[in-house]
C-alpha cells in the first residue's frame, strides 16, 4: 500500500507543518511498501490528481499507465511511418494543432484528455464539415492508439459525433479541351526539352491511367510491359493492369534519363538518389507550372482520377471496374467518383427504351423523349 505526501521544499511556508498538509504546490512522493519492498520515491509531478494515477498505475498491473500527451503524439507518429509521406503530414498537423491547444488548457496527460475538452478543442478550430470530418477521424486513431496500450481506458473521440448530411465535394472532369490546353502547355514551361519532355508524360500518366502523382513520380520502368501497365496489386494478390495507348508509349519512350542516375535507371522519373518526398514535390510543382501556364480552372492531380472514372461508369463499366481500375472501393467510387454525365443519361435513357419499346416509341411520335 502506497501513500502520497509533499516534500515541502525549504521555500515552502507550510514546511513546518510536515506530511499532513498537502495543499502547497511542493513535489510529491510516495511512500509505503509494493509486492514485499519498500518504495519512496518521487512522482515527478506537483499535480495532485496526476499523482494519484501514477500511483493507482503502480499499485495495479492493470491499470492505465500515465502517459504525457507529448510523448504519445511521438510514439503515434513513429507508429505511422510505413503510411505516404502526405498522409503523415496530415496527422501530424492536426496533432501538432491538438497538442498546442492541450498545453494552452494545462493538459500533459493523455488521461487527462476526456470527452469536453475534445469539444472545446473542435469549436476552436472553425473547420468546414469535410475537414472537421477528416481530423475526428485522426483524432480517432490517435486515441484507439493510446488505448490499444492502456495509456487511456477508453476512447474519447469515439464520442464525439461526427457532422451529418455532408455532401461530396463536386469535382468537375476534365474536358477534352481542357486536356488539350494541357498538353499544349507542356511545350512552354521550363527551360528545355527535359522539364517540357517530363512534363508531357505525367499528364498524360495520369490521363490515361488514373495513378495518383505520387505514383507517377516513382513509376518504375518495368511495370509497363507488353504495352500494359500495372496498376497496382490487389489484397487477393492479383494484379490490374491497364493497357496504354500509343500516344502514352511514345512519351514514355522520349523521356530523358532522370539527373542524377547512377547505373542503370530504374525509375522514369525519379534518380533514385534523391529523397522520395523530393521527386513527388518536383512532380507537383511541374503540374503547377502546367495548369499555371494552361490556364484551366481548378486544375488539379486528382481531377484526372474523377475523369477517368466517369468515364469508365459512363461507357457501361461498372462501380467495381472503376474500383480496381483506381484502387479504392466500390463504396468510394459510388460516394466520390460516379459523376452524372450526359452520357452515362444517354446511356439509361437507351436501357429503358429497350425495356419497354412499345411506350418509348408512342412518346417519340411525339417528341416527348428527353435525351
Amino acid at each position: 500500500m502506497l501513500n502520497l505526501w509533499r516534500r515541502h521544499l525549504k521555500s515552502c511556508p507550510h514546511r513546518t507543518k510536515g506530511r499532513p498538509y498537502t495543499k502547497c504546490s511542493c513535489p510529491i512522493w510516495c511512500d509505503g511498501e509494493l509486492d514485499g519492498r519498500r518504495v519512496r520515491e518521487s512522482l515527478k509531478t506537483r499535480d495532485w490528481q496526476r499523482a494519484i494515477r501514477k500511483m493507482a498505475a503502480r499499485e495495479d498491473p492493470k491499470a492505465p499507465r500515465v502517459k504525457p500527451l507529448a510523448e504519445a503524439i511521438t510514439a503515434f507518429q513513429n507508429h505511422i511511418l510505413s503510411l505516404e509521406d502526405s498522409t503523415r503530414r496530415e496527422y501530424k498537423n492536426v496533432l501538432v494543432k491538438f497538442r498546442t491547444y492541450c498545453e494552452g488548457a494545462g493538459l500533459r496527460d493523455i488521461m487527462q484528455v476526456g470527452v469536453e475538452d475534445l469539444d472545446a478543442y473542435r469549436a476552436s478550430r472553425n473547420l468546414a464539415p469535410t475537414t472537421c470530418l477528416r481530423e475526428l477521424g485522426t483524432l480517432r486513431q490517435f486515441f484507439g492508439f493510446c488505448q490499444d496500450r492502456r495509456w487511456i481506458e477508453e476512447n474519447p473521440a469515439k464520442k464525439i459525433k461526427p457532422p451529418r448530411n455532408i455532401r461530396p465535394e463536386q469535382v468537375v472532369p476534365f474536358t477534352k479541351t481542357e486536356v488539350a490546353k494541357m498538353l499544349a502547355a507542356c511545350d512552354e514551361i521550363g527551360r528545355g526539352s527535359y522539364e517540357r519532355l517530363r512534363a508531357r508524360a505525367t499528364i498524360l500518366l495520369l490521363r490515361f491511367t488514373g495513378l495518383r502523382i505520387s505514383d507517377v513520380a516513382t513509376l518504375e520502368r518495368d511495370r509497363l510491359q507488353g504495352g500494359q501497365i500495372l496498376l497496382h496489386t490487389q489484397k487477393t494478390g492479383g494484379a490490374v493492369f491497364l493497357p496504354i495507348p500509343q500516344e502514352l508509349q511514345s512519351a514514355l519512350d522520349s523521356l530523358p534519363v532522370p539527373r542524377g542516375t547512377v547505373g542503370e535507371p530504374r525509375h522514369y522519373f525519379w534518380n533514385a538518389v534523391t529523397s522520395r518526398r523530393a521527386v513527388i514535390g518536383i512532380a507537383q510543382r511541374t503540374l503547377s507550372a502546367v495548369f499555371a501556364k494552361s490556364k484551366v480552372e481548378g486544375a488539379h492531380a486528382h481531377r484526372f482520377r474523377h475523369t477517368l472514372a466517369t468515364e469508365i461508369l459512363a461507357r457501361g463499366g461498372t462501380d467495381q471496374d472503376a474500383a480496381d481500375i483506381l484502387g479504392i472501393s466500390a463504396a468510394i467510387v459510388r460516394k466520390h467518383y460516379a459523376k452524372w454525365s450526359d452520357a452515362r443519361q444517354q446511356r439509361i435513357t437507351k436501357l429503358f427504351q429497350a425495356v419497354y419499346p412499345g411506350t418509348y416509341a408512342a412518346r417519340e411520335e411525339k417528341g416527348s423523349v428527353i435525351h
